[in-house]
């Protein structure tokens, strides 16, 4: 008579067995203090040792082991295919697709296309809104992760996801963020985040003001030096980004004061010029065998040979200037495979994973 009482309150018969521990209880409120007073999941441990003879002598232990291994087959099938959905989702985002149409027009398109190949190692790229050279980093690395930009079917306008680097007074770049699905139509002044950008400044948000704020784009195709294209701040990001070119998103610097950075700052003709203005035509130019040359054929003329004196300095410093290009040059970046770009009618597909 006693095994029929309830071990919790010991006053009512017994009604349920716990799975777990075998625990005997007689209602649903004696089954919850049993699982917190022995701490008790109530349920089986599939993976739990038994006798060969309990299993001989109780059939539904064989069934039990027997839906443990077919239901532990149904997780690893479902685990295979998620990761290959995954991988399609993935490699069709990055890979792009070369059935579609592909449009490759505007300002400094050639120029943009030359300088990117000569940074990076065969990378892979695609055009968006407005010509915006999109270039694409391997999937798993985190700022391809980070990148949201695409079309938003619900708003009906593309959306970027735009890195946002307050510099400080003294030039310094601070910490920046990441705002999601800004809006094209959105001016530089709307989309920048005043709480966002004071937090960063360590100020009050009452004490900026957009007006006076400046913004420079990230120029990804410089080499060696720091480079940033001047950006308007009344312009749409539609507008701002037209024919430029961005790693994966848009990195915009964000200068409190209009003295900040401006040997840094470049306009758009000089930061995607071709690359005879500053390559090795330069080079070919202060070639010194040049100038010894004119010099032997102008030992006679005073103010040539006035010249040759002050010639050195400029050589000089032109062609470490040119050193310094051509060895950043030649290192490219690695780890970024060749694949055909990806198409501008892609942008109807919505929001890259």
């Amino acid at each position: 008579m006693a095994d029929k009482i309830c071990i919790i309150c010991l006053e009512k018969e017994t009604k349920y067995t716990c799975p777990a521990c075998g625990a005997k209880t007689c209602s649903l409120d004696c089954v919850n203090r049993h699982k917190l007073r022995s701490e008790c999941t109530g349920k089986v441990d599939p993976a739990k040792f038994v006798p060969k003879k309990e299993i001989t002598q109780n059939p539904s232990l064989i069934n039990r082991d027997y839906n443990y291994l077919l239901n532990f087959e149904r997780k690893i099938d479902l685990g295979i295919k998620d990761v290959k959905s995954n991988a399609k989702m993935m490699f069709r985002r990055q890979m792009g697709n070369n059935n579609k149409r592909q449009k490759f027009d505007g300002e400094n398109f050639e120029n943009r296309i030359t300088r990117m190949k000569k940074k990076y190692n065969e990378p892979q790229y695609s055009f968006k809104r407005e010509n915006v050279l999109v270039i694409h980093l391997p999937p798993g690395m985190s700022r391809a992760t980070q990148n949201k930009s695409g079309y938003d079917k619900k708003a009906g306008t593309y959306a970027w996801t735009v890195e946002w680097v307050p510099v400080g007074s003294k030039g310094t770049p601070l910490s920046g963020f990441i705002s999601y699905r800004l809006k094209e139509e959105l001016t530089l002044k709307e989309a920048l985040s005043l709480s966002q950008l004071a937090k960063s400044l360590e100020v009050e948000p009452e004490n900026i003001s957009p007006n006076s704020l400046r913004f420079g784009l990230e120029n990804v195709l410089a080499y060696g030096k720091r480079s940033i294209i001047s950006l308007n701040s009344d312009d749409t990001l539609c507008k701002a980004l037209a024919n430029k070119a961005v790693l994966e998103f848009p990195k915009i610097y964000v200068m409190s004061e209009p003295e900040i950075w401006e040997e840094y700052t470049q306009s758009e003709k000089e930061a995607y010029g071709p690359e005879s203005d500053s390559g090795e035509d330069n080079a070919s130019s202060t070639d010194p065998t040049s100038s010894s040359d004119s010099d032997s054929t102008s030992d006679s003329d005073s103010e040539s040979s006035d010249d040759s004196e002050s010639a050195p300095e400029e050589v000089s410093t032109k062609n470490e200037h040119n050193v310094s290009q051509e060895s950043q040059g030649n290192q490219t970046e690695p780890g970024i495979a060749n694949t055909a770009p990806e198409t501008y009618d892609d942008e109807e597909e919505g929001f890259s994973a």
